[in-house]
């Protein structure tokens, strides 16, 4: 008897029926291999649809004018009002900035002269207290740092200042105190200045002096020795006097010009000897008024003995 008739989609395979297995329909192998394709599509679906969006680079940094100076900073501070509560009024040649959108925090930048130890500009003096310097670099550029200060309105207020022969370069962090983490060591993240016409210096408590004790005594010098060629040619004791008294005022002028700047040290003792001076001249002229020939001679050698000791002190300046 023939065996009953099979359809082809039906028809086991050869390798099958020497193995002795049933074969698998074809309908189930295509729907086998369908499901796979479509879940393999559905996880590479899956995974583009969870990939990070790409990031976006960082803006570049942007440089911040202050007169001879221009400052880089970071690109993603925006700019603000330079009236900042808890500041100062600064005039011109200031930049302001939000380093934290959507805080109060802000950064201040300025250029402004400095005319005593602490080296800020005379402006800004109280937003350090009675804080001491520590060193620092502002914008690559040496500088000191003053510990944060609680200022006027509840702020907190951190000051930076690297001086410069145009003046200090000036960075203050001010924030409200609950949110003094936005602004806090804001100055670190200046990354360049660009000084045109301007030279770096380097902090000193006796810088603001040094500046100042130059051109103080180069005039003291050339009123000096004018005055004192006058002197010896005097033939009168009115004349002595005269020209005793005249050296005896420029050097209470030079002392009054460099005692603002001169805080401690040897700053100090240079206004002394200049005071000393003055009044040994003015001793001089008393004694050449009055016709006393040995006490003139006591005030000349006390002279002589003030002006070496003003040579020492100038010298031990640093």
């Amino acid at each position: 008897m023939s065996a009953a008739p099979t359809t082809r989609g039906d028809a086991p395979s050869s390798t099958a029926r020497r193995a002795g297995v049933p074969g698998l329909p074809v309908s189930f192998v295509a729907g086998t291999v369908l499901l796979a394709v479509v879940a393999g599509l559905g996880g590479w679906l899956g995974r583009s649809a969870t990939a990070p969006a790409p990031v976006a680079p960082p803006a570049p940094p942007r440089t911040a004018a202050l007169g001879s100076v221009g400052l880089s900073v970071p690109g993603s501070w925006r700019s603000a009002p330079v009236k900042v509560a808890g500041m100062p009024a600064l005039g011109g040649g200031v930049a302001a900035f939000a380093p934290v959108p959507g805080l109060s925090a802000r950064a201040v930048l300025t250029l402004a002269p400095f005319d005593d130890a602490t080296i800020v500009p005379a402006r800004l003096r109280p937003l350090i207290g009675s804080a001491k310097p520590a060193r620092a670099t502002l914008a690559g550029v040496q500088a000191w740092t003053y510990r944060p200060q609680a200022v006027a309105r509840g702020r907190m207020a951190q000051v930076t200042v690297a001086p410069t022969t145009a003046g200090s370069i000036a960075a203050v962090c001010i924030a409200p105190a609950d949110a003094w983490a936005g602004a806090a060591n804001c100055a670190d993240e200046l990354t360049g200045a660009n000084l045109r016409g301007a030279t770096p210096l380097v902090p000193s408590p006796t810088l603001a002096f040094r500046r100042r004790l130059g051109p103080v005594l180069e005039r003291l010098g050339a009123r000096r020795s004018g005055l004192r060629a006058k002197l010896r040619a005097a033939s009168t004791p009115r004349g002595q006097a005269r020209f005793a008294a005249r050296l005896g005022r420029a050097h209470t002028r030079a002392a009054g010009a460099l005692a603002p700047r001169a805080a401690t040290g040897a700053p100090r003792e240079v206004v002394r000897r200049l005071s000393g001076a003055a009044r040994s001249y003015q001793r001089l002229s008393v004694t050449a008024a009055h016709g006393w020939p040995a006490r003139y001679r006591r005030a000349r050698a006390a002279l002589r003995r003030e002006d070496r000791a003003l040579t020492r002190a100038v010298a031990r300046v640093r």
